[in-house]
């Protein structure tokens, strides 16, 4: 009996045990499952490998080869399964032409057992070796790809020391071969192969990353127990000697007990003072969690917040399991917002719960604390309900795969203490009371940011439905106005016609006032549309739109409005950036903006004046380079009103002698269904500009950007000039093919008496009143490129 020989037996026993250690856990899970018939297979593979050396009979060596060729396709099947789950990320791939190869090897060996042998021949054995060892390698390349197209950091460091070994395992287990070929080569296979299943089996058990320091800690621990076996086993073998069977199983029998009991102890022994050594993270941890508890002043969505403090932990490697519960609207209960790990229970009732969750209020809860209390109080008098209690809060922070867990408290006060507002679940399953004060502290620091991040967007929440409903007054308002005009022109007709006292109505009369009646119907008509118009469902946006050439839309826009009877000694002036990048949208839906836009400035100016309508990039600090292409109104009109300005885009809110007042509150919502913002700035006597900004289709590279504001080419002047006698012409101008476009100059040099302001976005989501929260983080703010003026920005 050679090494080889012992080795396989080995090889055999423990695999087959690693195998059925996982499929006790659960046997209705896909992965175990797998996992345990490819670990079985190769089980019998070194068990008739053994046999074969062992006995030298060619039904063994047959056997073996038969299971061996039952390993590609098990093992296909294990690593697509395994790769596909949710926690990996993976897709699920089906076999393909592995099957095939496998349906090969059988036929081949069926001939081998029938026909002739040829299980020795060199045509046989390589063939049927790189099938074999092809196939898993085409697992450890899966698991490569799948390395590569893994996005988060955690999972792809997880992968890779998966792909890793099993290349070092498959390798060395071919080599294994080496000594058939008359190469001197230790057989050491065998063990890697054990030792990369046996970690696999582990990655089964734990939703996260093992990493190398967990590894090494696991090798240590396993080791150790090993040695301490061998010791126990050894000494018991040299000291009884292998003469006297009956006394050798005696001690023997006395020494497995004694292991038994001190197995466990040992082992988390063990484990907690390798863990403690290795796992150094604790600096990364709290560097990573106080980087988050600075950023979270600045966010306001809350499954924002929920995701950067889970993103934050994940990546710290120092914690395996944690969730982030929230109170429901109606107070009743604590939804899961979002973990990772172990799955947690999915909400906690506020009733039920209650002593689980009066003690959280106190500060926190540690697990390892309530354990040590529950055995304080064993045996006392009054002891066994308090005991009670703290069992049944014991098994609750269970459910919630907890060890920790830290209040979300607000600043009001309830009957029952502080306002509970959610809960911060943490722990690490690596080893118990893994954290220590200066941890623990962290944690309970990152829970009040949470806590205020969500007061603050209760708050904001709050502000926004107070504008929501001002703004459906001012609307409802605005639509009794529109409706109210034509029903008492309608009704004043009417009355005229109805015979009476008075004197009849002459034909022509009685022709001119059901004119009026047809009339004043048609603008109630009209008025409806357009409120329908504003209020039906979404129109396109950028979702599922093709790539917009936003110059292309301006030079038509600029043919239509110098076409338009409100021309009167107007100058469309057009400048375009030829660098301007395509947005996605409807081309269609911003070509109806536009075109609202500019009839606004043509009617702004009775008297004449400029209309300069231009294009160009644009850099926004929030958002990075050039990833906006702006168009530009500017007239030379009359201006707007600050107070006025506040109002323009709530709807049916007009500053002009005809019109519904839908205009502005229709493009309000195409640009806000594009990803864009419109921006308008207004001086009284000096005309307003009214600038839509829209992302563009593709990110532009930082280097690509030039250190400008605008950048683009004047094109020939289209000057339409109307008068009473004179039909509208348009001629062109010559003008310099390459110029820079100007900064904005409708303000003074002085500061105008016009202070920014802020206009209330669509009906269903206003911002927030100036002043408040929300107004500080929009893109209010006047670019530094721009004068001074009234400015105002709508999402």
């Amino acid at each position: 009996m050679n090494i080889q020989a012992v080795s396989a037996l080995l090889a055999a026993l423990l695999i087959l045990a690693i195998g059925a250690s996982v499929l006790l856990r659960s046997r209705r899970d896909r992965v175990y499952s797998a996992f345990a018939a490819f670990t079985l297979i190769v089980s019998i593979w070194h068990l008739f490998t053994f046999l074969g050396a062992t006995t030298s009979s060619p039904l063994m060596q047959w056997l073996a080869l038969w299971a061996a060729a039952t390993i590609p396709p098990l093992a296909i099947r294990f690593f697509r399964i395994f790769l596909a789950q949710p926690s990996i990320g993976g897709q699920q791939r089906g076999p393909r032409v592995t099957l095939a190869w496998t349906v090969i090897a059988y036929a081949a060996l069926v001939y081998s057992a029938v026909v002739e042998p040829i299980t020795e021949l060199i045509w046989f054995t390589v063939p049927f070796g790189a099938y074999v060892f092809g196939s898993l390698y085409r697992c450890v390349w899966d698991m490569y790809r799948q390395y590569r197209s893994t996005v988060k950091q955690v999972e792809r460091a997880r992968v890779w020391y998966l792909a890793l070994g099993g290349f070092v395992a498959t390798t060395l287990t071919l080599s294994d071969g080496l000594p058939r070929l008359g190469v001197a080569w230790p057989t050491i296979g065998n063990v890697l192969g054990i030792l990369y299943l046996y970690f696999l089996s582990q990655s089964l058990f734990r939703n996260r990353l093992i990493d190398l320091n967990e590894l090494v800690g696991k090798m240590a621990v396993l080791g150790t127990l090993v040695v301490l076996l061998w010791a126990v086993y050894g000494f018991l073998l040299y000291w009884i000697g292998g003469g006297q069977k009956g006394l050798y199983l005696l001690n023997a029998l006395v020494a497995s007990f004694v292991i038994l009991i001190l197995f466990e102890p040992v082992r988390s022994r063990l484990e907690n003072g390798i863990n403690r050594w290795l796992l150094r993270q604790r600096h990364e941890l709290r560097g990573r969690l106080e980087a988050v508890r600075r950023d979270l002043p600045g966010v306001v969505d809350v499954p924002d917040m929920v995701a950067r403090i889970l993103a934050a932990l994940e990546e710290s490697r120092r914690v395996t399991d944690a969730a982030v519960y929230l109170l429901d609207s109606d107070g009743a209960s604590f939804d899961r917002a979002g973990h990772f790990g172990a799955h947690p229970v999915d909400r906690l009732d506020v009733a039920s719960d209650r002593a689980f969750l009066d003690r959280i209020r106190t500060g926190y809860f540690d697990t390892e604390q309530v354990g040590r209390e529950r055995e304080a109080l064993r045996g006392a008098a009054d002891g066994d309900v308090k005991v009670a209690a703290l069992a049944s809060c014991l098994t609750k922070a269970e459910e919630l795969s907890a060890a920790l867990v830290f209040p979300l408290l607000g600043s009001a006060e309830t009957e029952q203490g502080p306002w509970l507002l959610g809960l911060l679940c943490i722990r690490d399953d690596r080893a118990r009371g893994a954290f220590d004060l200066d941890d623990i502290d962290t944690f309970r620091n990152l829970a009040t940011a949470a806590a205020r991040v969500i007061e603050s967007s209760q708050a904001y929440e709050r502000v926004k439905e107070r504008d929501r409903l001002a703004a459906l007054g001012e609307m409802a308002a605005g639509l009794a106005h529109e409706i109210r005009n034509p029903l008492g022109a309608i009704k004043g007709a009417a009355q005229l016609l109805i015979p009476g006292d008075s004197r009849p109505a002459e034909p022509g009369e009685t022709t001119e006032l059901l004119g009026i009646i047809i009339e004043e119907a048609n603008r109630l008509n009209n008025v409806v549309t357009r409120f329908l118009d504003y209020a039906r469902a979404e129109r396109p946006g950028r979702e599922g739109s093709g790539r917009v050439d936003l110059n292309a839309i301006v030079r038509k826009t600029a043919h239509l409005l110098s076409q338009n009877e409100d021309v009167k000694n107007v100058e469309v002036r057009l400048r375009t950036d030829e660098l301007l990048p395509h947005v996605a949208g409807d081309a269609e839906s911003i070509l109806q903006v536009f075109l609202n836009l500019g009839l606004n400035a043509l009617q702004a100016m009775p008297s004449g004046g400029t209309l300069e309508i231009l294009t160009t990039r644009r850099r926004r600090s929030r958002l990075g380079y050039g990833q906006f292409a702006e168009v530009r109104f500017r007239d030379t009109g009359v201006g707007i009103p600050r107070d006025r300005m506040k109002k323009l885009f709530i709807p049916f809110y007009t500053t002009k002698s005809k019109g519904t007042g839908l205009g502005l509150a229709i493009s309000q919502r195409i640009i806000n269904q594009h990803g864009g913002t419109i921006e308008v700035r207004s001086t009284i006597g000096q005309g307003s500009t009214f600038s839509v900004f829209l992302p563009a289709a593709d990110v532009v590279k930082q280097e690509d950007i030039k250190d400008i504001t605008e950048t683009g080419r004047l094109t020939a002047p289209m000057v339409a000039v109307r008068s009473d006698a004179t039909p509208p012409a348009l001629r062109a101008t010559e003008a310099p093919t390459e110029a820079p476009i100007e900064a904005p100059t409708e303000a003074p040099t002085e500061a105008p008496t016009e202070a920014p302001a802020e206009a209330p976005s669509q009906v269903s989501a206003l911002a927030p009143p100036e002043g408040s929260a929300e107004s500080r983080r929009t893109d209010s703010k006047v670019p530094a490129d721009e004068p001074p003026a009234a400015a105002q920005v709508v999402r």
